[in-house]
């Protein structure tokens, strides 16, 4: 299940680089701009969850975070594998007890940068490489039971991992796609090898759902 909570225009061409790696049927949901119906139709049968990027910080309150808040903890309950990105990242981070706030004295930054992720059981050794970011907002504070397994010069939590559950985050957007550095009109360096490094560790979690 990939959950994408644009606000302003989704990010299509990310989910279907995700549903071609996918070795199983993957379902695509909009609940900030079409509700959750299309989510509740699928609660019952999901191997894994991928919350992506949004233009709403987890402190607006609405209905459909609310929602979307119920359905991880109910998946959390059940030892449902999730990636959270960006957005999804921090409302991981949010809803487990960690802290969500303002980086940079609340402007969005965005660009490509170098994070160091540390071993970990779903990619393996110790690696660093680029990748896209695009936010204002980061996590500050690592929920308990969490430890970091990503860093940067520019943000300390640039990832982290339950201890005891199947849950991963990622402040930078290891979906991007071409398209997605297009429509936000980001600035990178000239790199054919700039979303790699992010695909990887995306591609393991989705093949450890086989």
């Amino acid at each position: 299940m990939v959950i994408d909570p644009a606000v302003i225009k989704p990010a299509i061409e990310s989910y279907n680089r995700i549903a071609l790696t996918a070795t199983y049927p993957v379902s695509y949901h909009l609940p900030a701009l079409h509700g959750m119906d299309s989510i509740w139709q699928f609660q019952d049968n999901i191997l894994g969850i991928i919350v992506m990027g949004s233009a709403a910080s987890v402190h607006d309150g609405h209905k459909w975070q609310n929602d979307i808040t119920d359905l991880l903890l109910e998946s959390f309950d059940k030892s449902i594998p999730v990636m959270g990105i960006c957005y999804g990242h921090q409302l991981l981070a949010h809803i487990c007890g960690g802290k969500v706030s303002p980086l940079w004295n609340g402007k969005k930054e965005q660009g490509q940068r170098k994070v160091s992720v540390r071993e970990n059981s779903l990619w393996g050794k110790a690696r660093s490489g680029q990748m896209i970011y695009s936010h204002q907002d980061g996590v500050v504070s690592c929920p308990d039971d969490f430890e970091i397994t990503a860093v940067s010069k520019m943000v300390s939590i640039d990832g982290f991992a339950s201890k005891t559950k199947p849950i991963w985050g990622f402040q930078t957007h290891i979906e991007a796609t071409q398209a997605f550095i297009n429509n936000h009109n980001i600035t990178i360096d000239d790199s054919d090898d700039i979303f790699s490094f992010g695909h990887r560790i995306l591609d393991k979690f989705i093949l450890s759902l086989a």
